[in-house]
């Protein structure tokens, strides 16, 4: 059932992110919601799903978005699954973890794909990239995790109390 509902998230996502996403932008910078669904997800699924969600979600935007295919597959695949390893390790009800996890990803996101482009050949002013969309793209990422979060952790809490048999 959580995989179905993972399906339908990633097509929900993709639909919004490629039809009304772009016209609702902040300084002209739009959310990675892909970025913030992987790492909510690997957050709380772990490794194999992260990585699998961002290997998905990255050949999508690289199919429809993008002239060079596998670049934002393969970032998306290591962020998912770096982030999933720590499943186990940190407790999950905290919401400053996304937050965090949501910064660094998008850090590093940007910082990858510039690499990627610099041996493509495609010039991309890094100091630019920095001061006009990286900051603010994180402060965006960043907010809306915290609301992405909340709503995954429901899918994947536990319930408390059962009635029936174990």
């Amino acid at each position: 059932m959580r995989y179905f509902i993972i399906a339908i998230i990633v097509l929900v996502n993709f639909l919004i992110k490629s039809t009304i996403l772009h016209h609702i932008s902040v300084f002209g910078v739009v959310p990675n919601t892909s970025l913030i669904i992987i790492v909510c997800l690997s957050l709380l699924a772990g490794k194999k799903t992260g990585s699998v969600l961002g290997l998905i979600l990255g050949l999508l935007e690289d199919m429809f978005f993008y002239e060079v295919i596998g670049v934002h597959a393969l970032i998306y695949f290591i962020i998912g699954y770096l982030i999933g390893l720590t499943d186990k390790k940190v407790f999950k009800e905290n919401l400053f973890l996304p937050f965090v996890f949501t910064v660094l990803s998008t850090f590093a996101f940007h910082v990858v794909y510039y690499v990627f482009m610099y041996f493509l050949s495609i010039n991309v002013d890094f100091i630019s990239l920095l001061k006009d969309i990286v900051i603010i793209e994180t402060i965006l990422n960043s907010v809306l995790s915290v609301f992405f979060y909340k709503q995954f952790l429901k899918l994947y809490r536990q319930p408390q109390i059962s009635f029936g048999k174990k």
